[in-house]
């Protein structure tokens, strides 16, 4: 048996909270190895090994040469970036390491989830897919649908509503020309109601939803999240509809034979009373969400990750956390338009008003695209109502101000 310490950590264009993982694994006597394709990347520092690997040209043989040229032994493969799924499947698999499960490809793919979902009677929703630059607009019979990419949407990019088919045609050229006619997009049927998300882990294949956000102001326009974030819901429905979603994402990790992980899941609260999926993101939700489960849960998502790569996490004590009743909400800023944010609020002052318990600020935020969502300041705000959290919200919406060049 190997003795050795090393452990892979995969990351893309500076992404993948590689500092914070790196310093985990030092803490647990592993040396963390990045794994990237910048050799100038500015992580390398932070970590005990470097390997470069072109993400976009590379297969899975001339990493594994990488490795074995820097006298690398792997013993765990860890990765927050969800692009690189399918590359931390295949290593993980090559390697005998946890988090290799076909399960995870399964979920990189809005068609494949719709598809299980719909199979296992766990939705009724709507669906098709097909290339932007070749599907035909006429397959659609009913508006409105929702058009976006079936992989790698995060940040809300290029989600689009189109309420016609003039509207649709519209939206699947935009989306070939700034994406290619080969991007593989899925429509879906929308559907009315109140969005809501849900953070936790997977233990023994159950889902354990311990984190629920109701987003009662989400931008239904952009399809952007706006406005207070407010956990844990205080509508019953959203409530209810939640607690529905928790049953179904179990029924598909027991169905897909995902044993482990952390999901960050989105859904909406029908009027009817039941609850749809909208998509699955196999990691902690963006932004202050690690800091407030944190804050709540008493768990720290990245460290459960790491911890689940390396094959130790504490399976009991996951099973028995809980959150507390801490009324949160999150409140967060978005560039809305192209260019570089050359002032803001600075957050220290934000963090100085009442009720304002955390935050984060991106200096000199850059936007090279509004087809994605652009938040660069956000504060995570306690009251003891929904009324005294709007009153803190208002409160520091009137103290910020932002200014792009």
């Amino acid at each position: 048996m190997s003795d050795s310490r090393d452990v892979l950590v995969f990351s893309k264009r500076l992404a993948g909270g590689v500092r914070q993982i790196a310093g985990i694994l030092k803490a647990a006597g592993k040396r963390p190895i990045l794994v990237s394709a910048m050799h100038d990347d500015l992580n390398r520092e932070a970590c005990d090994g470097h390997v470069v690997v072109d993400w976009d040209t590379a297969d899975l043989q001339q990493l594994v040469e990488a490795v074995d040229r820097a006298g690398v032994v792997p013993t765990a493969v860890v990765n927050l970036v969800e692009p690189l799924i399918s590359w931390q499947v295949q290593v993980a698999r090559h390697y005998g390491f946890p988090g290799g499960d076909s399960a995870w490809e399964t979920l990189l793919s809005k068609v494949l989830v719709r598809s299980e979902m719909k199979r296992i009677g766990q939705s009724l929703l709507w669906f098709d897919s097909g290339l932007a630059g070749s599907y035909q607009v006429e397959t659609v019979t009913n508006y409105p649908v929702i058009v976006k990419p079936a992989r790698d949407s995060g940040a809300s990019r290029l989600v689009r509503r189109a309420d016609d088919a003039t509207h649709f045609r519209n939206h699947l050229r935009d989306m070939s020309q700034a994406a290619g006619p080969e991007l593989e997009v899925i429509i879906e049927e929308y559907l009315d109601g109140i969005e809501f998300s849900i953070d936790g882990p997977v233990v023994d294949g159950i889902f354990r939803g311990l984190f629920f956000v109701e987003k009662a102001q989400h931008d239904e326009r952009r399809h952007h999240d706006a406005g207070l974030r407010i956990s844990p819901p205080q509508s019953s429905s959203v409530r209810s509809a939640a607690e529905q979603m928790v049953e179904k994402i179990s029924a598909l990790c027991t169905d897909l034979g995902l044993s482990r992980g952390w999901l960050h899941v989105e859904g909406r609260a029908l009027a009817d009373g039941g609850s749809e999926l909208i998509e699955i993101n196999p990691r902690v939700g963006g932004g202050l969400y690690e800091d407030a489960i944190i804050r709540t849960c008493g768990i720290d998502p990245v460290r459960i990750t790491v911890l689940m790569a390396l094959g130790e996490e504490d399976v009991e004590w996951l099973k028995a956390c809980e959150r507390n009743e801490e009324l949160l909400a999150l409140l967060p800023f978005e560039a809305d338009q192209i260019g570089t944010v050359v002032h803001a609020t600075p957050i220290e002052e934000l963090k100085r008003i009442p009720g304002v318990v955390d935050g984060y600020q991106f200096a000199e935020y850059k936007v090279t695209s509004l087809e994605n969502e652009n938040f660069f300041t956000e504060v995570l705000i306690a009251g003891d109502g929904v009324e005294r959290l709007s009153e803190i919200a208002e409160e520091v919406r009137s103290a910020f101000s932002f200014r792009i060049e």
